[in-house]
């Protein structure tokens, strides 16, 4: 009764007195507040700015469990690395922080998805940072998205942990394209913490939209930004690709005092939007004494696939930095420009920069026009040709499945010449890579092979396509495996590994086979 009298009261107050005051001192009924008595704040009505309406806490994704992987990327790993099914299982599962650590840096550099569900129960459970982050790195390597919700739920809020941790998640999020971390993400760059500024930035321009891309533009207005703060807020919209930029970007572009980068990222974005007006401000600005904003006018210019835009990635071949000619080959590899390969062959053969020139390779490989593979074959089959060269132009030709039957001849001119071993590891090293029964004769080759280093190289070929042609080969190594041996047989190990033959039991059966034989003798 006491605590309504007590509200009664207050609201009596509230509409009494506020009302006199307002008749003599504020004629505008909008800057009082009619119950609270109190003056409205002058921000009160206001529109919120962009920074307002987008910055705060981000929902957390829904927790999920790792893709199934690819079945014939599992097969693949099983034939090439049998043992270990069982063996990576139990260090995930027993093992010791170090031997955890090992295992998982070499499952992200294989691409390793046979553990997927054991690598996340270890993320849930274990207690060690280093260990989280490794597995954060193996799942943004396999591109699972499985760990979004961890990653969201730190970026929320980070301030309790390590900075490689968040950079981390900052990474992880912009793999899994995560569109639900855009408040966390522009919190932390609204934040005076600048540890978290690049990571939020380079995050935004992979999980951002227009936006977010005029929020950019409003923070580039700011005048305490650093140069490097500013650079990196262009090259990041340029990135969101939002055309309600344009206008702001060809504004930095065209501008000769304005920084450098600033400029350069500009020409970069302006093509990426595609617009017509744009490709002639490209044109004009490929004119300019700046090698690296040509360059960047280039990575512009491929972005208009048309007679005009190829011109100028031709002219881009004949540039006087080497940049800008490297840039003009990826453009002229990327959009198909097959009328670009007699310059492409002149650079290959007279480039000064061998750079430009293993680029004009790979650029031929692609183009695949008949002057260019000319080239090419000439590269294999020609004595007068360095071994270097032959080997990095196989490469590129295996890549795109060219030129087989002359670098499967090739290889078999090094494997009678040990003068060119070295020649014949690249070769081997390379075909490894790609089942193609092509590589079965060489493959046994190898195998029989009294050099070490090319029978170990020989099984890696085997090991890929399964030959049968080589198993007889295989088979007869893989029997001479013994871990007790006192010169133990590395070769022969890796071959019964291979074929998934149990060592240990291998072992105990030749253990046996010495005694018996010892006690022969004896008797």
């Amino acid at each position: 009764m006491k605590r309504s009298l007590l509200f009664l009261s207050i609201m009596l107050f509230a509409f009494l007195v506020p009302a006199q005051e307002t008749s003599v001192e504020n004629e505008n009924a909008s800057d009082f507040d009619v119950v609270s008595g109190a003056a409205v704040s002058e921000s009160y009505g206001k529109k919120k700015s962009l920074a307002e309406q987008l910055a705060g806490v981000s929902d957390v994704p829904s927790s999920k469990r790792p893709k199934a992987p690819d079945s014939a990327k599992v097969a693949d790993l099983n034939n090439t690395d049998p043992e270990a099914n069982e063996k990576n299982a139990e260090i995930l599962k027993f093992g010791l922080e170090e031997d955890i650590a090992e295992l998982l840096d070499a499952m992200t550099k294989n691409k390793d998805v046979r553990f997927m569900n054991e690598v996340y129960d270890l993320f849930q459970e274990t207690k060690s940072v280093s260990i989280r982050e490794k597995i954060l790195f193996f799942f943004k390597t396999v591109e699972d998205p499985c760990l979004e919700d961890y990653a969201v739920m730190i970026l929320n809020d980070p301030y309790e942990e390590k900075t490689s941790t968040v950079n981390a998640c900052f990474s992880y999020i912009q793999m899994a394209k995560t569109k639900e971390a855009v408040p966390a993400v522009i919190t932390l760059l609204e934040s005076d913490n600048e540890e978290y500024f690049s990571g939020a930035l380079e995050t935004l321009g992979k999980i951002g939209g227009s936006q977010e891309a005029l929020y950019i533009t409003e923070f580039l207005e700011r005048d305490d930004l650093t140069v490097a703060q500013r650079q990196s807020l262009v090259r990041v919209l340029g990135q969101l690709n939002a055309v309600e930029t344009y206008d702001k970007l060809v504004e930095y572009a065209q501008d000769a005092d304005e920084n450098a980068f600033v400029r350069m990222y500009s020409a970069e974005a302006i093509g990426a939007m595609q617009n017509p007006e744009g490709q002639e401000i490209l044109a004009e600005l490929f004119e300019s004494e700046n090698p690296n904003l040509r360059q960047y006018v280039i990575k512009g210019i491929a972005h208009y696939k048309n007679k005009e835009a190829n011109d100028i990635l031709i002219q881009g071949l004949k540039d006087s930095h080497y940049k800008v000619r490297q840039e003009a080959i990826t453009a002229i590899k990327e959009n198909d420009v097959k009328e670009a390969d007699e310059y492409l062959i002149y650079r290959a053969k007279k480039d000064p920069v061998q750079a430009v020139k293993n680029d004009s390779i790979a650029a031929l490989a692609k183009l695949n026009t008949s002057r260019g593979n000319d080239y090419l074959l000439s590269q294999i089959t020609e004595k007068k040709v360095p071994d270097g060269q032959k080997s990095r132009v196989a490469k590129i030709l295996l890549e795109e499945g060219r030129g087989i039957s002359e670098i499967v001849e090739l290889t078999k001119e090094t494997l009678k010449d040990d003068k060119r071993k070295q020649l014949r590891y690249a070769l081997g090293k390379e075909m490894a890579k790609y089942d193609n029964s092509a590589f079965s004769e060489v493959a046994l080759e190898f195998i029989t092979n009294k050099d070490s280093t090319t029978i170990g190289t020989g099984l890696e070929i085997w090991s890929k396509g399964r030959y049968s042609n080589c198993n007889d080969a295989v088979n007869e190594l893989a029997d001479k495996a013994d871990l007790n041996a006192k010169n133990k047989n590395q070769l022969a190990i890796k071959a019964a590994r291979l074929l998934g033959r149990d060592l240990e039991k291998q072992t105990e059966q030749k253990e046996n086979e010495r005694k018996a034989g010892e006690n022969t003798k004896k008797m």
